[in-house]
Protein backbone atom coordinates (compact mmCIF):
# COMPACT_ATOMS: atom_id res chain seq x y z
CA UNK A 1 0.00 0.00 0.00
CA UNK A 2 1.72 3.46 -1.07
CA UNK A 3 3.07 5.83 1.18
CA UNK A 4 2.89 5.89 5.46
CA UNK A 5 0.05 8.04 6.79
CA UNK A 6 0.74 10.42 9.51
CA UNK A 7 1.21 7.48 12.00
CA UNK A 8 4.45 6.99 10.34
CA UNK A 9 5.99 9.90 12.10
CA UNK A 10 5.22 9.36 15.51
CA UNK A 11 6.27 5.77 14.75
CA UNK A 12 9.74 6.73 13.57
CA UNK A 13 10.44 8.35 17.31
CA UNK A 14 10.13 4.44 18.36
CA UNK A 15 12.22 3.60 15.67
CA UNK A 16 15.01 6.43 16.96
CA UNK A 17 14.58 4.67 19.91
CA UNK A 18 14.96 1.31 18.50
CA UNK A 19 18.41 1.71 17.18
CA UNK A 20 21.06 0.12 18.93
CA UNK A 21 24.67 1.64 19.79
CA UNK A 22 25.89 -1.77 17.74
CA UNK A 23 23.72 -1.12 14.75
CA UNK A 24 24.53 2.46 14.18
CA UNK A 25 28.64 1.40 14.30
CA UNK A 26 27.63 -1.45 11.60
CA UNK A 27 25.38 1.33 9.75
CA UNK A 28 27.55 0.88 6.72
CA UNK A 29 28.01 -2.98 7.43
CA UNK A 30 26.33 -5.32 4.96
CA UNK A 31 22.81 -6.54 7.15
CA UNK A 32 22.97 -10.67 7.46
CA UNK A 33 19.77 -11.93 5.70
CA UNK A 34 17.23 -13.50 9.06
CA UNK A 35 17.64 -17.25 8.51
CA UNK A 36 13.81 -18.81 6.98
CA UNK A 37 12.16 -20.86 9.80
CA UNK A 38 12.28 -24.70 9.07
CA UNK A 39 8.95 -24.88 7.86
CA UNK A 40 9.00 -22.59 4.92
CA UNK A 41 11.85 -24.98 3.27
CA UNK A 42 9.36 -26.98 1.49
CA UNK A 43 8.61 -28.57 -1.73
CA UNK A 44 7.72 -26.38 -4.87
CA UNK A 45 3.67 -25.83 -4.88
CA UNK A 46 1.13 -28.02 -5.71
CA UNK A 47 -2.34 -27.16 -7.33
CA UNK A 48 -4.72 -27.19 -4.45
CA UNK A 49 -4.95 -23.49 -2.43
CA UNK A 50 -2.65 -23.88 0.87
CA UNK A 51 -0.97 -22.26 3.79
CA UNK A 52 2.56 -24.07 2.71
CA UNK A 53 2.18 -22.96 -0.87
CA UNK A 54 1.63 -19.28 0.23
CA UNK A 55 4.55 -19.67 3.03
CA UNK A 56 6.99 -21.01 0.41
CA UNK A 57 6.16 -18.86 -2.70
CA UNK A 58 6.40 -15.36 0.47
CA UNK A 59 9.83 -16.49 1.99
CA UNK A 60 10.91 -16.52 -1.44
CA UNK A 61 9.72 -13.44 -2.70
CA UNK A 62 10.40 -11.44 0.52
CA UNK A 63 13.86 -12.43 1.49
CA UNK A 64 16.60 -10.35 1.92
CA UNK A 65 18.21 -11.07 -1.53
CA UNK A 66 16.01 -8.80 -3.23
CA UNK A 67 16.35 -5.92 -1.30
CA UNK A 68 13.55 -4.52 -0.94
CA UNK A 69 12.08 -4.72 -4.62
CA UNK A 70 12.23 -1.04 -5.46
CA UNK A 71 10.78 -0.25 -8.68
CA UNK A 72 13.52 -0.06 -11.08
CA UNK A 73 16.25 -1.31 -8.78
CA UNK A 74 17.79 -5.12 -9.11
CA UNK A 75 15.36 -6.78 -6.50
CA UNK A 76 12.32 -6.30 -8.02
CA UNK A 77 13.84 -6.90 -11.27
CA UNK A 78 14.04 -10.05 -9.70
CA UNK A 79 10.86 -10.50 -8.62
CA UNK A 80 9.01 -10.07 -11.80
CA UNK A 81 11.28 -12.42 -13.47
CA UNK A 82 10.15 -14.67 -10.54
CA UNK A 83 6.33 -14.15 -10.96
CA UNK A 84 6.62 -14.46 -15.22
CA UNK A 85 8.56 -17.81 -14.89
CA UNK A 86 5.51 -18.86 -12.57
CA UNK A 87 3.25 -17.59 -15.32
CA UNK A 88 4.77 -19.41 -17.93
CA UNK A 89 5.01 -22.65 -15.99
CA UNK A 90 1.71 -22.50 -15.14
CA UNK A 91 0.56 -22.11 -18.95
CA UNK A 92 -0.83 -19.01 -18.92
CA UNK A 93 -1.00 -16.84 -22.09
CA UNK A 94 2.19 -14.23 -21.94
CA UNK A 95 0.10 -10.68 -22.75
CA UNK A 96 2.95 -7.89 -22.14
CA UNK A 97 4.03 -5.73 -24.69
CA UNK A 98 5.60 -8.07 -27.78
CA UNK A 99 4.33 -11.30 -27.37
CA UNK A 100 6.03 -11.87 -23.73
CA UNK A 101 4.80 -11.47 -20.20
CA UNK A 102 6.22 -7.80 -19.56
CA UNK A 103 5.51 -4.08 -20.34
CA UNK A 104 8.05 -1.96 -19.55
CA UNK A 105 6.82 0.93 -17.85
CA UNK A 106 9.06 4.17 -18.39
CA UNK A 107 10.46 5.81 -15.20
CA UNK A 108 13.30 7.90 -14.38
CA UNK A 109 14.99 8.94 -10.91
CA UNK A 110 14.66 12.62 -10.32
CA UNK A 111 16.78 14.37 -8.36
CA UNK A 112 17.20 17.98 -6.54
CA UNK A 113 18.38 20.08 -8.53
CA UNK A 114 21.36 21.95 -6.24
CA UNK A 115 21.15 25.09 -8.34
CA UNK A 116 17.41 25.53 -7.27
CA UNK A 117 16.60 29.06 -6.30
CA UNK A 118 13.33 30.83 -4.84
CA UNK A 119 13.20 34.96 -4.19
CA UNK A 120 10.60 36.84 -3.40
CA UNK A 121 10.65 40.83 -2.35
CA UNK A 122 14.28 41.15 -0.87
CA UNK A 123 14.45 37.54 0.39
CA UNK A 124 15.93 34.32 -0.53
CA UNK A 125 14.53 31.56 0.20
CA UNK A 126 17.03 28.82 1.19
CA UNK A 127 17.21 25.24 -0.50
CA UNK A 128 16.45 22.68 2.00
CA UNK A 129 15.30 24.47 4.93
CA UNK A 130 12.83 27.32 3.29
CA UNK A 131 11.80 25.46 0.33
CA UNK A 132 12.49 22.15 -1.67
CA UNK A 133 11.70 21.21 -5.28
CA UNK A 134 8.61 18.38 -4.75
CA UNK A 135 11.02 15.99 -6.98
CA UNK A 136 8.24 13.04 -7.73
CA UNK A 137 5.56 14.37 -5.68
CA UNK A 138 2.64 12.39 -6.31
CA UNK A 139 -0.61 14.78 -7.09
CA UNK A 140 1.93 17.05 -9.16
CA UNK A 141 1.50 16.30 -12.78
CA UNK A 142 4.73 15.04 -14.53
CA UNK A 143 6.38 17.40 -17.67
CA UNK A 144 9.10 19.79 -18.44
CA UNK A 145 8.88 22.33 -14.89
CA UNK A 146 8.06 26.01 -15.28
CA UNK A 147 10.95 28.42 -14.58
CA UNK A 148 9.14 31.58 -12.43
CA UNK A 149 9.95 34.18 -13.59
CA UNK A 150 8.22 37.27 -11.71
CA UNK A 151 5.00 35.39 -11.29
CA UNK A 152 2.63 37.14 -8.66
CA UNK A 153 1.62 35.07 -5.41
CA UNK A 154 -1.63 34.05 -4.36
CA UNK A 155 -2.54 32.35 -1.56
CA UNK A 156 -4.91 29.20 -3.17
CA UNK A 157 -6.75 28.24 0.45
CA UNK A 158 -6.39 24.69 2.18
CA UNK A 159 -6.30 21.65 0.28
CA UNK A 160 -9.09 19.53 0.60
CA UNK A 161 -11.21 22.76 1.46
CA UNK A 162 -12.70 23.09 -2.39
CA UNK A 163 -15.26 25.42 -1.43
CA UNK A 164 -13.27 28.00 -0.73
CA UNK A 165 -9.70 27.44 -2.67
CA UNK A 166 -8.82 29.76 -5.72
CA UNK A 167 -10.03 28.76 -9.24
CA UNK A 168 -8.21 27.83 -11.59
CA UNK A 169 -8.64 30.75 -13.59
CA UNK A 170 -7.39 32.37 -11.08
CA UNK A 171 -4.52 30.63 -10.22
CA UNK A 172 -2.81 30.69 -13.98
CA UNK A 173 0.49 32.37 -13.96
CA UNK A 174 0.32 32.79 -10.16
CA UNK A 175 2.50 31.20 -7.62
CA UNK A 176 0.13 29.58 -5.98
CA UNK A 177 0.71 28.85 -2.02
CA UNK A 178 -1.73 25.52 -0.39
CA UNK A 179 -1.83 25.19 3.29
CA UNK A 180 -2.44 21.72 4.07
CA UNK A 181 -5.20 21.10 6.77
CA UNK A 182 -4.63 20.54 10.53
CA UNK A 183 -6.77 17.88 12.95
CA UNK A 184 -8.36 18.35 15.37
CA UNK A 185 -5.25 19.18 17.65
CA UNK A 186 -4.19 21.97 15.05
CA UNK A 187 -1.38 19.35 13.86
CA UNK A 188 -0.83 19.90 10.32
CA UNK A 189 -1.36 16.59 8.02
CA UNK A 190 2.39 15.86 7.16
CA UNK A 191 1.06 13.32 4.30
CA UNK A 192 -1.99 14.72 2.66
CA UNK A 193 -0.79 17.11 0.20
CA UNK A 194 0.57 13.76 -1.86
CA UNK A 195 -3.25 12.55 -2.77
CA UNK A 196 -4.95 16.15 -2.76
CA UNK A 197 -4.98 16.23 -6.59
CA UNK A 198 -2.47 19.31 -7.07
CA UNK A 199 -3.16 19.06 -10.63
CA UNK A 200 -6.03 21.12 -10.29
CA UNK A 201 -4.18 24.47 -11.46
CA UNK A 202 -2.50 23.64 -14.35
CA UNK A 203 -1.57 27.02 -15.72
CA UNK A 204 0.09 28.21 -12.00
CA UNK A 205 3.82 29.05 -12.58
CA UNK A 206 4.11 27.45 -9.07
CA UNK A 207 2.44 25.06 -6.70
CA UNK A 208 3.96 25.50 -3.33
CA UNK A 209 2.26 23.35 -0.39
CA UNK A 210 2.84 24.40 2.81
CA UNK A 211 4.55 21.03 4.44
CA UNK A 212 7.97 21.09 4.09
CA UNK A 213 8.40 21.45 8.11
CA UNK A 214 5.44 18.40 9.12
CA UNK A 215 6.62 15.51 6.20
CA UNK A 216 8.42 12.63 7.76
CA UNK A 217 12.15 12.37 7.32
CA UNK A 218 12.45 9.74 5.40
CA UNK A 219 10.82 11.57 2.57
CA UNK A 220 13.44 14.59 2.44
CA UNK A 221 15.74 11.53 2.66
CA UNK A 222 14.16 10.27 -0.26
CA UNK A 223 14.51 13.19 -2.05
CA UNK A 224 18.00 13.28 -1.35
CA UNK A 225 18.96 10.26 -2.82
CA UNK A 226 16.50 10.73 -5.63
CA UNK A 227 13.15 9.53 -6.07
CA UNK A 228 11.51 7.32 -8.82
CA UNK A 229 9.09 9.08 -10.83
CA UNK A 230 7.10 8.86 -14.61
CA UNK A 231 9.52 9.80 -17.48
CA UNK A 232 7.93 12.90 -18.95
CA UNK A 233 6.92 11.46 -22.15
CA UNK A 234 8.20 13.33 -25.92
CA UNK A 235 6.70 16.78 -26.24
CA UNK A 236 4.83 16.98 -22.79
CA UNK A 237 3.41 20.13 -22.12
CA UNK A 238 5.47 21.87 -19.42
CA UNK A 239 3.86 22.01 -15.89
CA UNK A 240 3.95 24.01 -12.94
CA UNK A 241 7.14 24.29 -10.56
CA UNK A 242 6.61 21.82 -7.65
CA UNK A 243 7.57 22.96 -4.30
CA UNK A 244 7.48 22.37 -0.57
CA UNK A 245 7.87 25.51 2.06
CA UNK A 246 7.59 25.78 5.84
CA UNK A 247 5.23 27.97 7.18
CA UNK A 248 7.64 30.86 7.87
CA UNK A 249 8.61 30.79 4.69
CA UNK A 250 4.91 31.14 3.48
CA UNK A 251 4.46 34.03 5.31
CA UNK A 252 7.54 35.51 3.61
CA UNK A 253 6.06 34.34 0.40
CA UNK A 254 2.40 36.22 1.41
CA UNK A 255 3.76 39.24 3.35
CA UNK A 256 1.76 37.89 6.37
CA UNK A 257 1.55 34.77 8.91
CA UNK A 258 0.11 32.11 6.95
CA UNK A 259 -2.77 32.16 9.51
CA UNK A 260 -4.21 35.68 8.69
CA UNK A 261 -4.02 34.60 4.59
CA UNK A 262 -7.07 34.42 3.15
CA UNK A 263 -8.14 33.00 -0.72
CA UNK A 264 -6.89 35.57 -3.18
CA UNK A 265 -4.48 37.13 -0.83
CA UNK A 266 -0.78 38.02 -2.05
CA UNK A 267 1.27 40.68 -3.79
CA UNK A 268 4.63 39.91 -4.02
CA UNK A 269 6.70 38.68 -7.06
CA UNK A 270 8.77 35.74 -7.14
CA UNK A 271 11.63 34.62 -8.93
CA UNK A 272 13.71 31.56 -9.86
CA UNK A 273 13.94 27.85 -10.72
CA UNK A 274 13.30 24.75 -9.82
CA UNK A 275 14.26 21.88 -12.02
CA UNK A 276 15.09 18.74 -11.49
CA UNK A 277 18.02 16.25 -12.44
CA UNK A 278 16.66 13.25 -14.22
CA UNK A 279 18.38 9.66 -14.77
CA UNK A 280 17.85 6.47 -15.77
CA UNK A 281 17.15 3.51 -13.65
CA UNK A 282 19.68 0.34 -12.86
CA UNK A 283 17.10 -1.92 -13.90
CA UNK A 284 13.93 -1.67 -16.53
CA UNK A 285 10.58 -1.40 -14.77
CA UNK A 286 8.01 -3.74 -15.76
CA UNK A 287 4.69 -4.79 -15.46
CA UNK A 288 3.88 -8.93 -15.27
CA UNK A 289 0.98 -9.52 -17.65
CA UNK A 290 -0.48 -12.96 -18.26
CA UNK A 291 -3.97 -14.49 -19.13
CA UNK A 292 -6.13 -17.57 -18.50
CA UNK A 293 -7.97 -17.96 -21.44
CA UNK A 294 -12.26 -18.74 -20.99
CA UNK A 295 -14.35 -21.24 -21.49
CA UNK A 296 -16.63 -19.82 -23.62
CA UNK A 297 -15.99 -18.81 -27.39
CA UNK A 298 -18.52 -15.96 -27.06
CA UNK A 299 -17.25 -14.53 -23.72
CA UNK A 300 -13.51 -15.04 -23.53
CA UNK A 301 -12.53 -11.79 -25.37
CA UNK A 302 -14.06 -9.90 -22.16
CA UNK A 303 -11.87 -10.31 -18.88
CA UNK A 304 -11.94 -9.61 -15.36
CA UNK A 305 -8.88 -8.66 -14.11
CA UNK A 306 -6.84 -9.83 -10.59
CA UNK A 307 -3.74 -7.53 -9.70
CA UNK A 308 -1.35 -7.03 -7.07
CA UNK A 309 1.84 -4.50 -6.83
CA UNK A 310 5.22 -6.57 -6.93
CA UNK A 311 7.08 -3.42 -5.67
CA UNK A 312 8.01 -2.18 -2.73
CA UNK A 313 10.52 0.38 -0.89
CA UNK A 314 13.75 -0.52 -1.12
CA UNK A 315 16.70 -0.05 2.08
CA UNK A 316 16.63 1.85 5.01
CA UNK A 317 19.50 4.25 5.13
CA UNK A 318 20.20 3.33 8.44
CA UNK A 319 19.93 -0.20 10.30
CA UNK A 320 17.88 -0.39 13.12
CA UNK A 321 17.30 -3.24 15.81
CA UNK A 322 14.32 -5.56 14.40
CA UNK A 323 12.78 -6.79 17.65
CA UNK A 324 13.27 -3.23 19.04
CA UNK A 325 11.96 -1.47 16.01
CA UNK A 326 8.69 -4.13 16.10
CA UNK A 327 8.41 -4.16 19.23
CA UNK A 328 8.35 -0.11 19.74
CA UNK A 329 5.47 -0.06 17.16
CA UNK A 330 3.54 -2.54 18.81
CA UNK A 331 3.56 -0.66 21.86
CA UNK A 332 2.85 2.94 19.89
CA UNK A 333 -0.20 1.66 18.58
CA UNK A 334 -1.00 0.15 22.14
CA UNK A 335 -1.84 -3.06 20.89
CA UNK A 336 0.33 -5.90 23.10
CA UNK A 337 3.43 -7.43 21.29
CA UNK A 338 3.80 -11.68 21.40
CA UNK A 339 6.69 -10.70 23.20
CA UNK A 340 8.92 -8.40 24.83
CA UNK A 341 12.51 -7.02 24.53
CA UNK A 342 13.96 -9.08 27.05
CA UNK A 343 12.14 -12.30 25.86
CA UNK A 344 13.33 -11.61 22.79
CA UNK A 345 17.21 -11.56 23.87
CA UNK A 346 16.85 -14.68 25.66
CA UNK A 347 15.80 -16.05 22.29
CA UNK A 348 18.91 -14.58 20.18
CA UNK A 349 21.22 -11.28 20.37
CA UNK A 350 20.35 -7.85 17.96
CA UNK A 351 19.58 -7.72 15.11
CA UNK A 352 20.33 -4.86 12.90
CA UNK A 353 18.18 -4.57 9.69
CA UNK A 354 17.95 -2.11 6.97
CA UNK A 355 15.80 -3.99 4.52
CA UNK A 356 12.25 -3.13 3.79
CA UNK A 357 11.10 -6.75 2.99
CA UNK A 358 7.16 -5.99 2.07
CA UNK A 359 6.06 -9.51 3.30
CA UNK A 360 2.69 -8.02 3.28
CA UNK A 361 2.83 -5.02 1.57
CA UNK A 362 2.39 -5.95 -1.30
CA UNK A 363 3.76 -9.61 -1.27
CA UNK A 364 0.78 -11.25 0.54
CA UNK A 365 -1.80 -9.79 -2.53
CA UNK A 366 1.14 -11.19 -5.09
CA UNK A 367 1.80 -14.86 -3.48
CA UNK A 368 -2.29 -14.84 -3.50
CA UNK A 369 -2.23 -13.84 -7.20
CA UNK A 370 0.50 -16.58 -8.12
CA UNK A 371 -1.75 -19.41 -6.05
CA UNK A 372 -5.02 -18.51 -7.98
CA UNK A 373 -2.99 -18.73 -10.90
CA UNK A 374 -2.18 -22.05 -9.91
CA UNK A 375 -5.01 -23.47 -8.81
CA UNK A 376 -7.28 -22.56 -11.53
CA UNK A 377 -4.45 -23.43 -14.43
CA UNK A 378 -3.60 -26.94 -12.49
CA UNK A 379 -6.93 -27.73 -11.51
CA UNK A 380 -9.09 -26.97 -15.58
CA UNK A 381 -11.20 -25.09 -13.46
CA UNK A 382 -12.02 -22.37 -16.28
CA UNK A 383 -14.62 -19.73 -16.17
CA UNK A 384 -16.97 -18.01 -19.30
CA UNK A 385 -14.88 -14.98 -19.55
CA UNK A 386 -10.78 -15.07 -19.44
CA UNK A 387 -8.98 -14.12 -16.22
CA UNK A 388 -6.41 -10.98 -16.70
CA UNK A 389 -3.28 -11.03 -14.30
CA UNK A 390 -1.35 -8.18 -13.58
CA UNK A 391 0.93 -7.97 -11.56
CA UNK A 392 1.91 -4.13 -10.78
CA UNK A 393 5.09 -2.22 -10.56
CA UNK A 394 6.15 1.40 -9.04
CA UNK A 395 2.60 1.24 -6.84
CA UNK A 396 4.62 2.61 -3.95
CA UNK A 397 5.60 5.61 -5.84
CA UNK A 398 2.21 6.45 -6.89
CA UNK A 399 0.17 3.73 -8.73
CA UNK A 400 2.64 4.35 -12.09
CA UNK A 401 2.32 0.52 -13.20
CA UNK A 402 -1.04 0.23 -12.80
CA UNK A 403 -1.73 3.58 -14.46
CA UNK A 404 0.48 2.80 -17.00
CA UNK A 405 -1.01 -0.29 -17.76
CA UNK A 406 -4.84 1.22 -17.34
CA UNK A 407 -3.52 3.48 -20.05
CA UNK A 408 -2.11 1.40 -22.36
CA UNK A 409 -4.29 -1.77 -21.90
CA UNK A 410 -2.46 -4.94 -23.71
CA UNK A 411 -5.85 -6.35 -24.28
CA UNK A 412 -8.92 -3.60 -25.24
CA UNK A 413 -9.37 -1.77 -22.47
CA UNK A 414 -13.18 -1.88 -22.41
CA UNK A 415 -13.41 -5.87 -22.83
CA UNK A 416 -12.06 -5.30 -18.77
CA UNK A 417 -15.45 -5.68 -17.41
CA UNK A 418 -14.10 -5.99 -13.76
CA UNK A 419 -11.03 -5.74 -11.94
CA UNK A 420 -10.25 -6.96 -8.25
CA UNK A 421 -6.52 -6.04 -6.86
CA UNK A 422 -4.83 -7.56 -3.45
CA UNK A 423 -2.87 -5.20 -1.34
CA UNK A 424 -1.57 -6.22 2.38
CA UNK A 425 -3.97 -9.19 2.70
CA UNK A 426 -1.74 -11.43 5.19
CA UNK A 427 -2.04 -9.80 8.22
CA UNK A 428 -5.21 -8.69 10.19
CA UNK A 429 -5.11 -10.04 13.70
CA UNK A 430 -6.18 -8.29 16.16
CA UNK A 431 -2.53 -7.34 17.67
CA UNK A 432 -2.38 -6.17 13.92
CA UNK A 433 -5.19 -3.68 13.45
CA UNK A 434 -8.42 -2.83 15.84
CA UNK A 435 -11.11 -5.16 15.43
CA UNK A 436 -9.29 -7.23 13.50
CA UNK A 437 -10.05 -11.06 13.68
CA UNK A 438 -10.42 -14.31 10.89
CA UNK A 439 -13.22 -12.44 9.73
CA UNK A 440 -11.68 -9.21 9.25
CA UNK A 441 -11.37 -7.53 5.74
CA UNK A 442 -11.06 -3.89 4.33
CA UNK A 443 -12.71 -3.33 1.02
CA UNK A 444 -13.24 0.35 -1.18
CA UNK A 445 -14.17 0.91 -4.34
CA UNK A 446 -16.72 -2.06 -4.93
CA UNK A 447 -19.66 -0.02 -5.04
CA UNK A 448 -18.52 3.20 -6.26
CA UNK A 449 -19.25 2.65 -10.64
CA UNK A 450 -21.11 -1.00 -9.96
CA UNK A 451 -23.83 -1.58 -6.93
CA UNK A 452 -24.04 -5.17 -8.33
CA UNK A 453 -20.45 -5.96 -7.66
CA UNK A 454 -20.85 -4.71 -4.44
CA UNK A 455 -23.95 -7.13 -3.84
CA UNK A 456 -22.10 -10.27 -4.68
CA UNK A 457 -18.80 -8.94 -2.95
CA UNK A 458 -21.31 -9.53 0.59
CA UNK A 459 -22.77 -12.11 -0.38
CA UNK A 460 -19.47 -14.15 -1.65
CA UNK A 461 -17.87 -13.10 1.34
CA UNK A 462 -20.31 -13.70 3.82
CA UNK A 463 -20.33 -17.57 2.61
CA UNK A 464 -16.94 -18.05 3.64
CA UNK A 465 -16.28 -20.28 6.58
CA UNK A 466 -15.81 -18.21 9.18
CA UNK A 467 -17.23 -15.36 7.57
CA UNK A 468 -15.51 -12.25 6.25
CA UNK A 469 -16.97 -9.10 7.57
CA UNK A 470 -16.32 -6.40 5.64
CA UNK A 471 -14.82 -2.62 6.93
CA UNK A 472 -15.76 -0.18 4.41
CA UNK A 473 -14.97 2.26 6.66
CA UNK A 474 -11.82 3.97 4.71
CA UNK A 475 -14.25 3.79 1.23
CA UNK A 476 -16.53 6.40 2.67
CA UNK A 477 -16.33 9.62 0.98
CA UNK A 478 -14.05 12.53 2.08
CA UNK A 479 -12.26 9.62 4.20
CA UNK A 480 -8.73 11.65 5.47
CA UNK A 481 -6.78 8.53 4.48
CA UNK A 482 -7.39 8.38 1.20
CA UNK A 483 -7.54 4.99 0.41
CA UNK A 484 -9.94 5.20 -2.28
CA UNK A 485 -7.12 7.10 -4.76
CA UNK A 486 -3.98 5.12 -3.04
CA UNK A 487 -4.49 1.75 -4.47
CA UNK A 488 -4.16 0.28 -7.88
CA UNK A 489 -8.06 -0.40 -8.45
CA UNK A 490 -8.11 3.53 -8.96
CA UNK A 491 -6.30 3.05 -11.67
CA UNK A 492 -9.09 0.90 -13.43
CA UNK A 493 -12.32 2.53 -11.71
CA UNK A 494 -11.29 6.05 -13.51
CA UNK A 495 -11.79 4.76 -16.79
CA UNK A 496 -15.25 3.45 -15.41
CA UNK A 497 -14.27 -0.35 -15.16
CA UNK A 498 -15.92 -1.44 -11.96
CA UNK A 499 -13.08 -2.24 -9.26
CA UNK A 500 -12.53 -2.86 -5.96
CA UNK A 501 -9.48 -2.87 -3.25
CA UNK A 502 -9.73 -5.59 -0.75
CA UNK A 503 -6.64 -5.15 2.41
CA UNK A 504 -6.93 -6.92 6.20
CA UNK A 505 -5.53 -3.65 7.02
CA UNK A 506 -2.96 -1.00 8.05
CA UNK A 507 -0.54 -2.23 11.05
CA UNK A 508 2.49 -1.21 12.77
CA UNK A 509 4.44 -2.72 11.06
CA UNK A 510 3.45 -1.36 7.61
CA UNK A 511 6.39 0.59 5.64
CA UNK A 512 8.99 -0.63 8.13
CA UNK A 513 11.73 -2.99 7.82
CA UNK A 514 9.89 -5.27 10.65
CA UNK A 515 7.24 -6.45 8.14
CA UNK A 516 8.59 -9.92 7.02
CA UNK A 517 6.69 -13.18 6.62
CA UNK A 518 7.34 -14.50 10.22
CA UNK A 519 4.63 -12.08 11.16
CA UNK A 520 2.07 -13.04 8.19
CA UNK A 521 -1.15 -15.01 9.13
CA UNK A 522 -1.27 -17.47 6.33
CA UNK A 523 -4.48 -19.56 7.57
CA UNK A 524 -6.51 -15.61 6.77
CA UNK A 525 -4.27 -15.03 3.85
CA UNK A 526 -5.31 -18.49 2.49
CA UNK A 527 -8.72 -17.95 3.14
CA UNK A 528 -8.59 -13.91 1.34
CA UNK A 529 -6.87 -16.52 -1.88
CA UNK A 530 -10.27 -18.75 -1.59
CA UNK A 531 -12.50 -15.64 -1.32
CA UNK A 532 -10.71 -13.56 -4.17
CA UNK A 533 -10.94 -16.60 -6.44
CA UNK A 534 -14.92 -17.30 -5.55
CA UNK A 535 -15.44 -14.01 -6.40
CA UNK A 536 -13.83 -13.83 -9.79
CA UNK A 537 -15.21 -17.08 -10.71
CA UNK A 538 -18.57 -15.93 -10.08
CA UNK A 539 -17.98 -12.19 -11.75
CA UNK A 540 -16.03 -13.87 -15.05
CA UNK A 541 -19.14 -16.64 -15.12
CA UNK A 542 -22.24 -14.10 -15.33
CA UNK A 543 -24.35 -13.87 -18.38
CA UNK A 544 -23.73 -10.00 -18.69
CA UNK A 545 -21.31 -7.67 -18.01
CA UNK A 546 -21.86 -6.15 -14.72
CA UNK A 547 -24.20 -3.32 -14.27
CA UNK A 548 -22.11 0.31 -13.90
CA UNK A 549 -24.91 2.63 -11.97
CA UNK A 550 -22.32 4.65 -10.56
CA UNK A 551 -21.05 8.34 -11.56
CA UNK A 552 -18.48 8.42 -14.61
CA UNK A 553 -15.38 10.73 -14.44
CA UNK A 554 -12.79 12.31 -16.77
CA UNK A 555 -9.96 9.71 -16.26
CA UNK A 556 -7.46 12.36 -16.49
CA UNK A 557 -9.28 13.98 -13.56
CA UNK A 558 -8.06 14.01 -9.73
CA UNK A 559 -9.29 11.41 -7.95
CA UNK A 560 -12.12 12.57 -5.42
CA UNK A 561 -11.94 10.21 -1.87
Amino acid sequence: MMVADARRIARTLCSVAALSIGALARAQAPVAPLPAPADAMLPPTQAPISEADLRFRLYQLADDSLAGRAAGERGDWVATGIIAEEFRRLGLKPAGDSGTYFQNVPLVVGLVDSLARVSVHTSALRLWTDFVPAVGGRGFATGPIRRIDNARVIFGGTLGDTAHMISSVAAAGRFVVLATPRDASGKRSPYYWRYAGLDRFPGAAAIAVVALDVVAPFYLDELRAGIVQPAPPPGAPSVPAPILVSEDAAGVLLGRPLARARPGDGTRKVRGSVGSVLRPLPSPARNVVAVLPGSDPALRGTYVALSAHNDHIGIAPHPVDHDSLHIANMAYERVAPQRGRDSARKLHPPRPDSIFNGADDDGSGTVALLEIAESLSVSGVRPKRSLLFVSHTAEEVGLVGSKWYADHATVPRDSIMAEIDMDMVGRGRPEDVRGGGPGYLEIVGSRRLSSELGRLTDSIATRQRPPFVINYEFDVPGHPEQYYCRADHFSYARYGIPSLNMSRGDHPDYHEVTDEPQYIDFNALMRVVRFTTELALTVANLDHRLVVDGPRTDPKAPCVQ
